[in-house]
This record gives C-alpha cells, structure tokens and sequence, in this order.
C-alpha cells in the first residue's frame, strides 16, 4: 500500500538544481478558479546544497514566480521535497494570472480572448493582452517537470507565450 501524501499550505519546498544548488518554494494556495489546483510562489534566491534551511529567512526572500501545480506529483517522482512549514505565506490576496482562450497558439499574439484573475476570483475578460498585464504569471497548471525547468532555466519546457 503506497504511502499517502498530506500537503498543507505553509509547506516549503526544496528543489535541488543539478547538484549545485537549491531552491525553495512554497505553497500558498489552492486555486478554485484554475481546477482547484495548488499556486506555489517560487522564490529567487539559490542556495549551497550544504545550506540547512532557515524556513522563516527562506520566506523573505523574493518571489521569482507564482504558478499553479500538482504537488503529489513532483513528491513522488522526487523533484522536490519538503522542507518545513511557515504560516507566513505572503500576500495571497494580490496575486494575479493571466490565460487565454484560443484552441489556435499561431492566434495568440492576436487574440482578444485574454482573461486575469485573482486567486478564487472570477476571471475578467481583458481582450488583447496589453503591455500593462504580460508581467502577470500564465495560470497553466504546470506539471512538476515544468516547475524545475523554470527554476533552472527561467524557462518553462513547453512554448514560452510572453
């Protein structure tokens, strides 16, 4: 019988980056608006992979990202691990992402079918995307592998979409 994973908001996360450093995240909240899934804020700063974490320190650093995934399966499948609990999880209430709805990706720099939403809000349809939305985060649900490659990379695996 495999062992069931409990995750809590508040958990911090270690992600260790091709045996040179780590990064932490955290989870933050769970999304009702995008399938009830899980939004991390990922954090900037890397660390020595001798570092012990300091869970109240790791959480002041700054938020590189906010995204949403599946947690279970990044624990699973060992990409990340936990690390620790905090219940200062940042200001959840402003936290915004961006996504559209076009089935035709060639579309997308055109399309007038963006929408942003705040965390278990209702979206708001934007039409085109304007300079003043695209810092917004895509509301995706990512999957784990997706989450490593942009703390690594800055880039997720699939098509990057401004």
């Amino acid at each position: 019988m495999t062992k069931r994973i409990v995750t809590k908001i508040g958990y911090v996360f270690c992600v260790e980056v091709d045996n040179q450093y780590k990064c932490f995240f955290q989870y933050v909240a769970n999304d009702l608006t995008q399938l009830n899934s899980s939004v991390i804020r990922v954090f900037k700063k890397r660390y020595p992979m001798d570092y012990v974490p300091d869970i109240e320190k790791i959480v002041q650093d700054e938020v590189s990202f906010y995204a949403h995934t599946v947690l279970k399966f990044g624990i699973e499948n060992m990409a990340w691990y936990k690390v620790g609990k905090s219940n200062n999880i940042g200001d959840v209430v402003n936290i915004w992402f961006r996504l559209f709805n076009e089935l035709d990706y060639s579309r997308i720099e055109k399309s007038e079918r963006w929408y942003i939403w705040k965390i278990n809000e209702k979206t708001i349809k934007i039409g085109c995307l304007a300079e003043k939305y695209k810092h917004i985060d895509m509301g995706f649900v990512y999957p784990y592998l997706d989450i490593v490659a942009k703390i690594r990379t800055g880039k997720y695996l699939g098509k990057e979409i401004f």
